[in-house]
């Protein structure tokens, strides 16, 4: 299959409850060459979750992705037939997530215990999605590492491109990544394949790329902390870490009608953005007590 992407892609990774849609609007601002989306549920959407709906809102100028997480072939075949993903450019499946609610229910990593069982699945995704279709996954589930043979069965029904978080379900976000994983598979398909995981520096991006991976996403290294794309692809950032927060809960005030849902779920964000600057510590402390936007402004006007 031919490589979709003219050049090597730094992305920001799909996180609950951190990549809204103005996040990935400032990560794209700062330089990621792609943003994907929070996970969201196939099932919520076709049962016309107005939550889910709402979140499926896309403002970025980087290549936009959605991510879903399902396993149930009518919901998909309804919902990924629809016009609901028009905004996006990527469809990205979920068969990595660890938390124990999406796995109990035969989603996320789960999915990676029966390859013949997640075979229609991933192949109904193709079928009837307008927008090519990824995947991202783990090492494997149960102390069974079948990436390999996974990955070798989401190229054979179609996928775009595949991601490797190379960790298995029971390891969660803990310890290091299997470098050589992410070798080993490049090696075994031939689609692009992009690194998921522990990507901090630019020798770490190097590294990929001279493995021949397609790209990196970044997560965690990229909460409260924009300027990581910038500062990889070796650029000047658009605007100051002030300016980001500022413009996060302008963009959110467009989304959240009730200051008290806004505030609420802006200060997790607010402490992120604090973490590296002085006094984070007692920072952090009186921003847990805010309640009002007054307060949140009063921080960013002092950062």
């Amino acid at each position: 299959m031919k490589n979709p992407f003219d050049k090597f892609i730094i992305a920001l990774a799909p996180m609950a409850g951190v990549t809204d849609f103005a996040f990935r609007k400032i990560c794209a601002d700062f330089g990621a060459d792609m943003v994907v989306s929070e996970m969201l549920s196939i099932k919520a959407i076709e049962n016309g979750s107005k939550q889910s709906l709402k979140m499926l809102r896309e403002e970025s100028s980087a290549l936009r992705c959605c991510q879903l997480f399902g396993h149930e072939l009518k919901s998909i075949e309804r919902v990924l037939s629809s016009d609901l993903f028009d905004a996006y450019d990527y469809i990205d499946f979920n068969c990595g997530c660890p938390a124990p609610k999406i796995v109990k229910n035969g989603d996320g990593s789960a999915l990676m215990r029966d390859i013949e069982k997640a075979r229609p699945v991933i192949a109904s995704l193709v079928k009837n999605s307008k927008k090519p279709v990824s995947v991202k996954f783990r090492l494997g589930i149960d102390d069974n590492i079948n990436y390999l043979e996974f990955a070798k069965m989401c190229e054979e029904e179609g996928v775009a491109f595949i991601t490797l978080h190379a960790r298995t379900r029971e390891q969660g976000y803990a310890g290091s990544v299997d470098k050589s994983a992410y070798e080993k598979l490049v090696r075994a398909v031939n689609i692009p394949v992009f690194w998921s995981g522990d990507i901090k520096t630019k020798e770490d991006v190097a590294y990929a790329q001279s493995i021949g991976c397609a790209g990196v996403m970044i997560g965690r290294n990229a909460i409260g902390n924009p300027e990581i794309f910038s500062v990889l692809k070796g650029i000047t950032p658009p605007y100051s870490k002030r300016g980001a927060v500022r413009t996060h809960l302008e963009l959110l005030k467009t989304y959240y009608k009730s200051e008290r849902t806004l505030v609420a779920y802006f200060k997790k964000h607010l402490m992120w953005y604090v973490k590296s600057t002085d006094n984070a510590t007692l920072l952090k402390q009186k921003i847990l007590q805010f309640t009002t936007l007054t307060e949140i402004e009063s921080v960013i006007d002092q950062m």
